[in-house]
């Protein structure tokens, strides 16, 4: 059978475009933040600093409850370091990640004579992060007293 011209080069733009899409593009899922992470802050006023570990788990699209432990350590003044334990809700916009948090526990102060202090005047700590395209660092600004760059690096699974 023989294909006229036109009927030809439309049947060959069309096998073309559809080996030009790649196969995986209809299927390619989206960066979110579900896991467990690692973070901390650069450097604050008098050496302070806040870092810790964060467990997000979905609860609906885009939706994220979280915990975390955090240890605010300064090295220029009392307290030294604030243990903290925290729950927080997390939602995805995009790349962008917006965490809230409520403090649930101060487990430990340094110096000890501060634990009263720090459990009535310790702010929560609240994030406000970009994820990256692969899904395994979130970049942005840690936001409590006062604010920070901050960098979250997620935990690789070990595969045996």
């Amino acid at each position: 059978m023989k294909l006229k011209p036109a009927l030809g080069l439309a049947a060959s733009i069309a096998l073309a475009l559809s080996m030009a899409a790649p196969t995986g593009a209809q299927t390619q899922t989206k960066a979110t933040p579900d896991g467990a992470w690692e973070f901390a802050t650069e450097t604050l006023g008098a050496g302070c600093t806040l870092s810790g570990s964060i467990q997000f788990t979905r609860t609906a699209d885009k939706a994220y409850n979280c915990r975390f432990t955090a240890v605010w350590a300064c090295k220029q003044r009392a307290p030294k370091a604030v243990h903290t334990e925290q729950s927080c809700v997390a939602t995805q916009t995009g790349e962008n990640v917006v965490i809230t948090s409520k403090i649930e526990k101060i487990s430990k102060v340094d110096p000890v004579e501060m634990t009263q202090q720090m459990r009535e005047h310790y702010a929560a700590d609240h994030f406000s992060v970009k994820i990256s395209r692969l899904g395994d660092r979130m970049d942005g600004l840690f936001r409590s007293y006062g604010q920070a760059p901050v960098v979250f690096r997620k935990h690789q699974e070990l595969i045996s």
